[in-house]
């Protein structure tokens, strides 16, 4: 399993490494260093900020997931946890949901498979927040969208193909542990593997279910649409430090933002390639050069990420620290496993 694991993943880095290769090999090197050089590095400080905060706002949302598990983890656990989980999706796609549960299971004691749980309700919340956010954004600027769309109607389709496979993924999980347990509960108590995964669902379900018991809805929405107009501004932000961007509007912001998330669908480590060129097609939409864009895209995406890997190695190695165990008690491979390899970990 875990041989076939490893394949896909680099099979999909090798993708991704495919498509950035073919986005730029006709780059001239000196394009990328004048740009570097030329870079106003105060809105990239600025853009860390941004993504480090909505990363803390990430983890105040999920304590109140967990928090009708009867369990109330410290904050600077779950930030730290946030901060690894960001740090394995640039490793390992997916991988960092993982990363991040077996995290607070070690330090705070509490079910791996209920905290699963918890984060596909956080996931769900940030789709339905997405979508909510997209709609009222295209509501308030309709004319704007309208004719965006209208002189570009290939948009339309490829919008529309990708949000289908996210529904579709979600869906297919959904329906595929739903006939499981329905298959597996008919013969309950026949054996005992079959008591131990109806227990683990029992586990995920509970997990699940929290966010109907979350003691301050409002709170937690007000979370979920902060951790997205973040998200937004951290890319806004990012078009002042450089030039040929610098002067393009919050709609163009918006617009780049929201096809460009579209990109992640794919299980590509960080989007790589996939996220470059949904961005420079957008940015040729507002008037930007394709050279410029693949600069902008290069720029923005290795920033973003090296910060999100440094903070992620500092809070890998600060987490054995502040819970007073010494560094090797948290090893990498630790924070790699499959759920099956997390069932004895989790506390009842």
């Amino acid at each position: 399993m875990k041989k076939t694991r490893l394949l896909r993943i680099l099979f999909f880095l090798l993708v991704g490494i495919l498509i950035f290769v073919s986005i730029y090999r006709g780059l001239e090197f000196e394009k990328i260093r004048d740009a570097l050089v030329s870079l106003e590095y105060g809105w990239i400080v600025l853009s860390a900020v941004l993504g480090l905060l909505s990363h803390y706002v990430r983890a105040l949302r999920w304590n109140q997931l967990i928090e009708p598990l009867s369990h109330q983890p410290g904050r600077l656990n779950t930030y730290l946890a946030v901060l690894v989980l960001y740090l394995f999706n640039i490793l390992i796609p997916r991988g960092g949901e993982f990363a991040r549960c077996t995290v607070i299971t070690r330090y705070e004691k509490i079910s791996f498979t209920k905290l699963l749980g918890t984060v596909v309700s956080e996931r769900l919340s940030d789709l339905t927040t997405f979508i909510l956010i997209v709609l009222m954004l295209f509501v308030a600027e309709i004319s704007f969208f309208r004719d965006l769309l209208t002189n570009n109607p290939r948009l339309t389709g490829g919008i529309g193909s990708s949000e289908g496979n996210e529904f579709i993924w979600i869906g297919g999980i959904l329906v595929t542990v739903s006939i499981i347990v329905l298959v597996f509960r008919r013969k309950r108590g026949e054996s005992k593997f079959v008591q131990i995964v109806v227990r683990i669902f029992n586990q995920f379900r509970e997990g699940l279910q929290t966010i109907l018991n979350v003691r301050n809805i409002g709170l937690y929405v007000f979370y979920s649409f902060l951790i997205i107009f973040l998200w937004l501004m951290m890319l806004y932000v990012v078009f002042f430090a450089y030039e040929p961007t610098s002067d393009l509007s919050l709609k163009a912001a918006i617009f780049t933002f929201t096809v460009s998330s579209f990109a992640f669908v794919l299980p590509i480590q960080a989007g790589l390639g996939a996220w470059h060129f949904v961005v420079i097609q957008c940015l040729l939409l507002f008037g930007i050069g394709e050279d410029q864009g693949s600069v902008f895209a290069l720029l923005a995406h290795t920033f973003t990420n090296l910060i999100f890997l440094i903070a992620g190695i500092i809070a890998f190695v600060l987490l054995p620290v502040v819970n007073n165990r010494k560094a090797g008690d948290l090893r990498f491979q630790d924070l790699t496993g499959s759920e099956e390899d997390q069932k004895g970990t989790g506390a009842g």
